[in-house]
């Protein structure tokens, strides 16, 4: 082999290993994050899977949902973008995808409505999960 040739593959052995070492970010950004419609409508079309919690300060039960979209949020970090809609802030979204009472969990898949939670119930952190690993796989 050539000194050329062993420098060449050299330069493209390097390039591969960068490669590797640095995955690819994800268009879908930590959360959970709190949106506004622009905000919300971006990660619809950037993210593969969208959870977006429709709450509000002053309910109850959406306090009692609170931990289970935090944990969510962690566990799926970098593949579901987990989103949090105050319906008092942002009526016209609530509204738009037909929310009457919070808390409403809508999964999103390709920007559109895969799956709808409303309310708290026992087995809705394990029925969030799953529904995102068959959407995130």
């Amino acid at each position: 082999m050539s000194s050329e040739e062993e420098l060449l593959l050299r330069k493209m052995m390097l390039e591969i290993a960068r490669k590797r070492a640095s995955p690819a970010p994800s268009p879908c950004p930590r959360g959970p994050l709190h949106v506004d419609r622009s905000s919300f409508e971006r990660l619809l079309k950037e993210c593969k899977v969208v959870l977006a919690d429709f709450w509000a300060e002053w309910c109850g039960p959406c306090k009692m949902v609170e931990p289970i979209v935090e944990e969510l949020a962690q566990r799926f970090a970098g593949k579901v973008a987990v989103t949090k809609v105050n319906v008092d802030e942002n009526s016209d979204l609530a509204f738009e995808y037909g929310v009457m009472s919070i808390p409403t969990i809508i999964v999103f898949s390709k920007g559109k409505e895969f799956k709808r939670f409303v309310g708290y119930y026992p087995g809705l952190a394990r029925e969030l999960a799953r529904t995102l690993e068959s959407l995130s796989a």
